[in-house]
């Protein structure tokens, strides 16, 4: 709907942080400046997805963009790279110019390889992955190698945008405009290193969106597991299992999603737990050394 692009212009104001509030937003170091806004795209469905194909495209209005992507489908990978072997990077041609290139590894392991390979002089100002066949709300981040690309960019300090469409419908054009307006206002913004925005869409199109919301990770709108089926040749099978899920926290990108928003997620490389962490302070860890 029309309206809910004025709401992700309010939303933003205050993920983002607002000017009100935070003295560096202020800032003219903040403001874009006439230097070149250099965009790493990649993605774990492969280079030759339309995904990352519309993605690239809009966010040429945005910025100067570097494609670099598996060369094949990577999804379900997280943040695990290849170490057991060396890694080829080959350049991908559309209408025999080179578009991008792809590469025989995860989408973590484009992300940095392409920070080593394919950088500009200062580096990478943005990391953007996706945008993915399949919605990455709640716990369903954790598994996925299209938010584990961009928190592959948080993890060398580049701020990073993970993107991923949910629905029946692939039409990746409307999802990668509202990428796009997103870039457009986080270049504006003091940087957050160490941050990814995870943006996922339940709708491919405006008309089906109910409107765009800022919320938690929490749930998940899919239950993924195995389910065993008849063995082959003495050897136990499963096959992967997906179910839905039919109750969400309140207040989570997961129910917010089912709901038909746009969600926006601001995720964290760090990990920690702080309550347990606080908690360790309690345990008497010298026993552990010599057992008594």
């Amino acid at each position: 709907m029309r309206g809910s692009r004025r709401v992700l212009s309010a939303f933003l104001a205050v993920v983002l942080s607002s000017s009100a509030c935070d003295p560096a937003a202020s800032d003219p170091a903040a403001r874009p400046s006439a230097d070149p806004y250099h965009i790493l795209v990649t993605n774990d469905d492969g280079i030759e997805s339309p995904g990352i194909q519309r993605l690239a495209e809009a966010l040429r209005a945005v910025g100067e963009v570097t494609v670099v992507a598996p060369c094949g489908q990577r999804s379900g990978s997280s943040m695990s790279v290849r170490l057991d072997l060396p890694i080829g990077l080959r350049p991908y041609e559309v209408e025999g110019e080179v578009w991008g290139h792809c590469v025989d590894t995860t989408p973590a392991g484009s992300v940095i390889l392409a920070t080593q390979a394919l950088a500009p002089p200062d580096g990478f100002d943005l990391v953007v992955s996706g945008i993915n066949a399949g919605a990455n709300t709640g716990d369903l981040a954790r598994m996925s190698g299209t938010v584990g690309a961009a928190m592959a960019g948080a993890y060398y300090g580049i701020p990073a945008i993970a993107a991923s469409l949910g629905g029946r419908s692939m039409d990746f054009g409307y999802p990668s405009a509202v990428v796009a307006r997103f870039v457009e206002q986080l270049r504006t913004r003091p940087s957050r290193p160490g941050t990814v925005f995870s943006i996922n869409f339940p709708a491919a199109s405006e008309d089906q969106v109910a409107g765009i919301a800022a919320a938690g990770m929490g749930g998940s709108y899919l239950r993924l597991g195995y389910q065993e089926v008849e063995p082959e040749d003495g050897v136990r099978v499963f096959e992967p299992r997906i179910s839905l899920e039919d109750t969400f926290p309140p207040g989570s990108d997961s129910e917010a999603f089912m709901q038909g928003m746009i969600t926006v997620t601001a995720l964290r490389f760090d990990a920690t737990d702080h309550d347990a962490l606080q908690d360790l302070s309690s345990w008497d860890l010298d026993e552990l050394l010599t057992g008594r």
